[in-house]
């Protein structure tokens, strides 16, 4: 299945409501908290944060002391990004970013070595 059906499916399941605008995926996010299953979830959770709370890439951008160049390539390649990066991105915003091990019977429904 194409990443962005399976990200479609994922994002209705969760009610999240979403528009695509020239290939760039637009999140409101209506929920507080959504499970990151790869990258590309976290990038388009990025941008959504983002836009929801009314930010350009240039606002965000200077706030985190960088340029609108370098933000777009962070939202882009979030995989890619430092811990510290992330967390103060998502501090700006006011997003929390909780660890949460997975109980006893989502274990036997995924193989996590399967990631790695």
């Amino acid at each position: 299945m194409p990443a962005h059906k399976s990200l479609f499916i994922i994002l209705r399941i969760c009610e999240i409501q979403f528009t695509v605008r020239k290939s760039i995926l637009h999140i409101l996010i209506c929920m507080r908290e959504f499970t990151v299953h790869t990258a590309e979830h976290l990038s388009a959770l990025l941008q959504g944060f983002r836009k929801q709370a009314g930010l350009t890439q240039s606002d965000m951008a200077r706030r985190l002391g960088i340029t609108q160049q370098t933000l777009s390539a962070f939202e882009r390649n979030a995989d890619k990004a430092s811990a510290d990066r992330l967390l103060e991105y998502l501090s700006i915003l006011g997003v929390e970013l909780v660890l949460r091990q997975r109980r006893a019977g989502e274990l036997a429904r995924s193989n996590p070595e399967a990631d790695w």
